[in-house]
Order: structure tokens, then sequence, then C-alpha cells
């Protein structure tokens, strides 16, 4: 049964299948519909993600920092990220939709925070809600990232109003917020302040509120007001503050002149650093001289001892060459202004004659106005006394020149007579020499002359002549301040320069020296006492003085001026010597003195007098001799050349025939010629009789042989030995070692080589000496020796035109098969040399050598000729 249970199949069942939506899909429907909507909601209201880099985080907060535009909240900061580099820090912030039309390239963010300062408290917004970020809608594009400015934007409206820029060098205590003032009344207020371009100046902007904006016209002028200032003076002291708010917070000030135009917008105008500078009234500018010593700060314009003006600025031109400086008038002088008003610069003056402007040592010059006419000017040249003067017609103006300043300075008084005729107006260094430019009053320009003399006037001034000594005392202005006197001579005409005396005594010399003179210069060994200025005497009789004195490598000279009317006494023979001082000559008959004049023994002087026969010059300057007794004592100068000077020494003797005739002065070498000049002098008393083209002059040293001794006089110290000559005047001569024979014949014999000949080397005939050598030279081709040589006069017949000469120095050994021949002269010849020579045994004789004939000179004789025993007659 069971399986007959099992076995049966249910029956099927038909189903219907509900097409109807389950209530249970309803809730995820509505969750979804729900969450669309806020997605929607969520996405319309969030607006448009912004990024805004600032400098710093100081004040954001993420989700409660808003954006606010106009005061209106159309934005908030969602994050606060700081940058990869480090370097800023970024704000991503929502802005609604409503304000995404503002996001422009141009739109600009600030952030707003609260502000206490001097001038007021601003942002106090933000000091309820908290910091907050400001945006200014701009122009251009759309975009999403922006920079954020550190302050509010200089542009943003404050208010309707006027707009305008001051230009100061320097901010000051203004700040922004500080008021613009107009009469004390707050008419406007800085916003904003920047450098210049340049970054030279600052530039201040301004807006002044409409009401008040027709009270600025292109004539008004603004100065500063800010704190306080004070002017101490001799008129007492100035204070001087706008308001207190001024005083601690800063403000502006200006005013308007009647006659001024409205402006356009933001016209720049100069900020003045004070009421005073700002000048107030016609404006102007003056060209100042350097060293002006005005104050830029309200230095006074004067006219009839009212002030009509003030200086408000001073400042250089464009090319920076001058001082122009910027003054405000009085409009009711404004007739005064024309070309030909002049501005007078008043200094300060103090002398012993009185004070002029003390005040202006202390509060600097200021300018007088000199009224004239012409057509309406603005711009002026200020000029200073000097200027004035000079501009007077018929004025002189000329210059002095001195070597030093002699303490004159700009303003020296220049007088003729003791009066007052005109000033020294400035003192310059030209080169070496210092310039005085003066000017002179027309009224006395007439005393100025082509030969006028100016000179140092004041001090005390002492001369000591003949007559004394002569004191003269100035009046007492003089004594402590100097000034310039002149003379009057000459014709009229005032000529470009001058020479300035350091004393009228010197003025007085110059007077001399434009006679004319002539200038001589001297050598001497040292200096002689005598000074520039001394006088130059002729026979006691002054005719010059020393004009100056150099030192030079081997002594000194002297320059001195002699008049042109005294120029004749000068001449070849003439002779200078001192004149400083007392003579005293002592001698067998007593004592004799000579005193100079008394100038010279005080100032020193130098004489001169024609002295023929006296050696004057010292190449081609005249000499000066220490005295007059060495003048005459001197003689002339000659010069003598030797090869060398082993046996000469200064002071060595010049004799004749054993009298001394002269002095050796000086030996000096001539390395290039290879020989030495000695100086000499001779004794004026011999001079004119040995100073001849063929003088003879010749070392004499003691010669001793077997034969005799000679010039044993010289053992002690070698002289020189002089034989008068003829002919011309001469001063040089050639220094010979052996004296001439008398009127001998001179022969030359040519060798081939010169053996043991020198200068004296005897002439021997039959061994006796008839002559000497007195010269051995090489040839001129070197082919030979020359040797001169003299016959003494009585032996001169001897020479015929066929002698032979021989050498007979030494010994002549001759070797051969029959022995040994050895040959001499005599003992005298074995030691000093000789030369033999003979003439030929024939009939008739031959002629008479003539002077300067050549013959051959042998080494040796032939036999013959020692044996020729030729008669040669005396006539």
């Amino acid at each position: 049964m069971n399986d007959r249970l099992d076995n049966q199949q249910p029956e099927p069942v038909n189903l219907k299948r509900d097409r109807g939506i389950s209530p249970l899909w309803i809730l995820p429907l509505l969750a979804l519909i729900l969450a669309g909507w806020l997605v929607y909601k969520a996405v319309n209201e969030a607006g448009q993600r912004i990024k805004i880099h600032f400098s710093d985080a100081a004040g954001l907060v993420a989700g409660r920092t808003t954006i606010r535009y106009q005061g209106l909240e159309v934005g908030i900061v969602r994050d606060v990220i700081l940058s990869k580099d480090l370097q800023s820090i970024y704000a991503e912030a929502d802005i609604y939709p409503e304000a995404v039309k503002t996001l422009k390239e141009g739109t600009q963010f600030w952030l707003v925070k609260p502000k206490a300062s001097i001038t007021g408290i601003s942002g106090l917004d933000a000091l309820v809600s908290g910091n907050y970020i400001a945006m200014q809608p701009g122009h251009g594009d759309s975009a999403d990232e922006f920079t954020a400015l550190e302050t509010q934007p200089s542009d943003l409206t404050l208010g309707e109003g006027l707009k305008l820029q001051l230009r100061a060098p320097s901010l000051g205590s203004i700040n922004i917020g500080s008021q613009v003032m107009y009469k004390q009344i707050p008419v406007g207020e800085v916003y904003n302040y920047t450098l210049s371009d340049s970054k030279k100046r600052v530039l201040i902007d301004l807006l002044i509120k409409p009401q008040y904006a027709e009270l600025v016209t292109n004539k008004s002028r603004f100065w500063n007001v800010s704190g306080m200032s004070a002017n101490v003076g001799f008129n007492g002291i100035d204070v001087q503050f706008e308001s207190l708010s001024a005083m601690i917070g800063g403000a502006i000030a200006f005013d308007s002149p009647d006659e001024g135009v409205p402006i356009q917008p933001d016209k720049q105008f100069r900020l003045y650093p004070d009421l005073n500078t700002a000048g107030r009234g016609i404006a102007i500018t003056i060209e100042l001289p350097d060293h002006n010593n005005v104050s830029a700060n309200g230095a006074p314009i004067i006219y009839r001892g009212l002030e009509i003006g003030k200086i408000s600025d001073l400042r250089l031109d464009k090319k920076r060459h001058k001082v122009i400086a910027h003054a405000a008038i009085e409009p009711s002088m404004s007739e005064l202004l024309t070309t030909g008003s002049r501005m007078l610069l008043e200094e300060a003056e103090v002398s012993l004659t009185g004070v002029k402007n003390i005040g202006n040592l202390i509060r600097g010059n200021f300018l007088t106005l000199i009224p004239g006419n012409g057509e309406t000017a603005r711009h002026f040249v200020a000029i200073t006394q000097d200027q004035l003067q000079e501009q007077q017609p018929g004025v002189a103006t000329f210059s002095l020149y001195a070597d030093h300043s002699y303490g004159v300075k700009r303003g020296t008084r220049l007088k003729h007579r003791g009066l007052e005729v005109g000033r020294v107006k400035s003192v310059t260094l030209e080169k070496n020499r210092v310039r005085f430019d003066v000017i002179v009053l027309p009224e006395h320009t007439a005393l100025v002359r082509s030969a006028s003399r100016f000179y140092l006037d004041g001090g005390i001034n002492a001369t000591i002549g003949a007559q004394g000594l002569n004191v003269s005392v100035p009046p007492a202005d003089q004594l402590i301040s100097q000034s310039i006197s002149f003379t009057s001579s000459g014709s009229r005409k005032i000529l470009a320069h001058y020479p300035l005396y350091p004393s009228e005594q010197l003025a007085t010399l110059a007077a001399e020296k434009q006679q004319g003179q002539s200038t001589f210069t001297l050598f001497a060994d040292e200096l002689p006492p005598v000074s520039v200025g001394s006088p130059v005497l002729y026979r006691n009789l002054p005719v010059g003085e020393v004009k100056n004195y150099a030192l030079t490598r081997d002594g000194v000279t002297v320059s001195l001026a002699v008049k042109n009317k005294y120029r004749h006494l000068i001449n070849a023979d003439t002779v200078f010597w001192n004149r400083s001082g007392v003579e005293v000559e002592a001698g067998i008959g007593g004592v004799s003195i000579k005193a100079d004049p008394l100038t010279t023994l005080v100032k020193g002087g130098i004489a001169f007098d024609t002295l023929p026969g006296v050696a004057n010059k010292a190449g081609k300057r005249f000499k000066l001799y220490p005295s007059l007794k060495e003048a005459k004592n001197f003689g002339l100068t000659i010069t003598l050349t030797a090869s060398d000077a082993k046996a000469i020494s200064v002071n060595s003797d010049i004799r004749y025939q054993g009298v001394n005739v002269g002095k050796v002065l000086d030996i000096i070498p001539n390395f290039k010629a290879g020989n030495v000049s000695i100086q000499a002098r001779l004794f004026p008393q011999y001079a004119s009789q040995l100073a001849k083209a063929n003088s003879h002059f010749w070392l004499v040293t003691p010669k001793i042989s077997l034969s005799g001794a000679k010039n044993l006089d010289s053992l002690l110290s070698s002289y020189i030995a002089v034989e008068p000559g003829s002919g011309t005047y001469a001063q040089s001569f050639t220094l010979g070692s052996t004296e001439l024979a008398e009127s001998g014949l001179t022969v030359i014999l040519e060798s081939e080589e010169r053996g043991s000949i020198s200068e004296g080397t005897p002439l021997l005939y039959r061994d006796m000496q008839v002559g000497q050598v007195v010269n051995v030279s090489l040839g001129d081709l070197a082919d030979r020796i020359i040797i001169k040589a003299q016959i003494d006069e009585a032996y001169s017949h001897l020479v015929r035109t066929d002698s032979v000469f021989w050498n007979v120095s030494g010994l002549d050994v001759t070797i051969g098969l029959t022995g040994a021949n050895v040959e001499s002269g005599t003992v005298d010849s074995l030691l000093r040399g000789g030369i033999a020579f003979a003439t030929p045994e024939q009939q008739p004789l031959s002629p008479i050598a003539a002077s300067e004939t050549h013959f051959l000179l042998h080494r040796q004789a032939k036999p013959q000729w020692r044996a020729w025993r030729t008669a040669i007659p005396r006539h």
C-alpha cells in the first residue's frame, strides 16, 4: 500500500503571475531620488572651486573664513594647503554660483583683518566675525587660480571725489589715512603711497571729498603739517603746528590763490616740507651763485626793509651746473618782477670799520630786490655786491699778481692816498702765482694809470738807511687789517693786470726798473755776503742791484740788474768783486782801514771797474772775485795740455828765468782725449807778455847724469818754465817736457823703431851735445817713428843736406871669425841714449839744411861715417 501511495502523482496546480509593482520598491526609489536631489543641490550650491595663493596662512581657517564682495558672502575657504616648494600657502575655496561670473583674470582677493593706528581703526567687522577675504571683480577671461594682494588695492573706490598725487623726497610722518586739510578743515585723506619709477621720490595718493574738489586748482600748493616745527633766530622763537591730530598722525595742508583754474583728476603736485617753503604767492626762480649760504627753509626776499617773499626750495638744474632757488612773492608786488629788476645777495661782513648783516652768520644769507624797468619776468639771476658794483657804468676791473697771497682776502679794500676807491672781489691760484681780481668805483677809475704800482699797505714799516732808522706807523685800522694802495702815474690806459708788491719800498724799486735795465751773470766759487736787493756799485755810485742767485755744480751764479743808463760802464775789461764789510791792509807803513758805504755794510754789495789784464770771465760769465786785492793779483787764466801730470800739483809755480810769473790752479783729467788739462793763472803784470800764441811752456824736473846735474832747484818741487813768444793773444798751450833751443834749427828724423829715443835725448856731433830731441810721435800712416829735434843755433851750420844721422844708444856688439867687436858711445849716451850725425868729406860742402828737413835715422853708423873729419866753417 505504501508502494501505491508512493506511485501516486500529485495533480498539477495552475499558478497566476502578479504583474503589479511591489510596495517594497517604493523605499529604495525614494532614497535614490533623494540622493540625486541632494547631489544636484550640492553641486548647484557649491558654485566653482578656485585656488588663492597667500604669502602666509595667518587668519585663514578652513570651513570658517568666508569670501565677501561688498559685504555679501560669496564663498568660503574649504582647505588651506602648503605649496610643494614650501614658498607659499594656497587656499581652496568655493565660490557660490551667483558669484561665479566675477571670477575673471583681473579679479583681486585680499585678507581683511582688524587694524588700529593713530589715524583710526579699520576692519571692525572682522573683529566680530573673524578675518575674511575681500574680493574685487575684474575683467578678462574666466580663471580659477589667483594670487592674493598684501593689502587693499589702492584704486579701490573710497567714495566719490577728486584723486591727486603728490611727490616728495621722503614720506615723513604721512601714512595711509592721514588727513588733507584746507584752512584746518579735513577735506580729504591719503589712501596710498608708493615709490616713483626712479626710486628717488615718494608718490602720495590723495582723495579730496567731492564737495571740496573745486578748492584744488593749478596754483595750489601742498605742504606737510605733521609734527611741530620751530625756528630760533634773533627775532625770537617761532613754533608752528596745525593740530593735535596732525602732530600725532601726520597731515597735509594746502591752499589755492584766487587766479587758479580747475584741474583734471590725477594731477601731480609737489609736497613742500613746511608752510615757509611752500611759498604761497607768485612763483619765481632765482639762479644763485656757488657758496651762496642761502637757507632753503624760508630765506626772506627783502624790498626796502620789508619782506615781500620767501625762498621755498633749492635745487640743481637739469645739468647739475647751477643752484636754482624757488620762491614766492606777494601778489601785491608783482609789478616789481620785471626783466630790469635784480636780486642782490646780502652777505655778512665783519671788519674793524663795522658789522653788516651779522645775523646771516647764523640764519644764512638773504636776497634784496632792486627794482628796474622792463617786461614781466619770473626768472632772475642773483648777483653779489661785487657784481653789482661791476654792473655800474664806468667801473674798472683788472687783476693783480703776486707770488704769495700775503693774507689778502675777498673784500680787502683798495686805497689811494688813504681813501677807499675799490675792493678785491676774488683771490684765486693761477698756476704758480696768486691772482687778485680788483674793481674800482667809476668815480675813481681815472686814478689807475698804465704805470701804477700796487703794494700792500698795513702794519708797521721800518727802514734802515744812511740817515738812521725810519719807522712808519699807519692808522689803527690798517695796523690790524691790511689794504692795497697804489700810485698814479703813466698814461690813462688801464692795463689788464699789474704786479702786487709786498711793500711800498719794493714798489718804488720796481718803478726804477721800469726805466730799463740790463742783466749780467757772475760766477763765484762760493756765495759772497750779499742778498737779493744788495747794491751794485761803480766807484761807490749805486748803478744796480743783485737780482737773484743760484747754486750750480761747481759754484754759484749771481744775477745783477744794472740800469741801462750805466750799461756802457761794463766792457770787455770789466772786473767784479765783493764789496761788503771793511777792508784792512797792514804793512810796514802802518794799517789802512777802508769802510764801505753803510748800505753795503748792512746788505752787502758788489763793485766793478775796468781793470785791463785781469781775467774777468769764467766761460761766458763774468767772474766774481772775493775782493779788489785778489782781483788785481789774480791775472790771466790759461790752459796747458799735457800727456800726464805726474810731477805737477796744484799751486806749482810757473817761472821765467827763476822768477815766479804764475801758479797752477787746477788739474782736470780729460778721459775722452786721454790727457790732462792744467788750469793756471799768469800774474797780471806778466800776462800780456806771456799769453802769446808761440810761447813755450815745459815741465822742469831734476836731471842727473854722469856728465852733470841740471835743474837742481826742482828737487823739492817740480815747476813749469816758460819762454815768452810772439804773435797773437792766446790762452791755450801745450806743455812740453824740454825747453826749446834758442833760435835753433829744427830737423825731422824718421826711424823704423823708437828704440831708446825720448824727449831730451841729446844730438851729438863728435860726442859733443849740440841739440836735443823735443818730440817723439808715430807717423800719420803708423809706418815709422817721427822724431823732432832741435839743433842749437851755434851749431846749426853743421847740419847739411847730405848729413847722416844714426842711433848711438847702448852697445853695438859684432862677433866674427876674427873675434868680437864691441862699440859703444860715451857713458852718458849709454844711460840717456843719443843720436849722432856727421857730414861727408866732399868739396864743395852741401848747403845748410833748411828747417824741418827730413833725415833717415840709421840704426848704426857705417865705419866711414865715423872716420869723416869734415871741416865745416861757421859762415
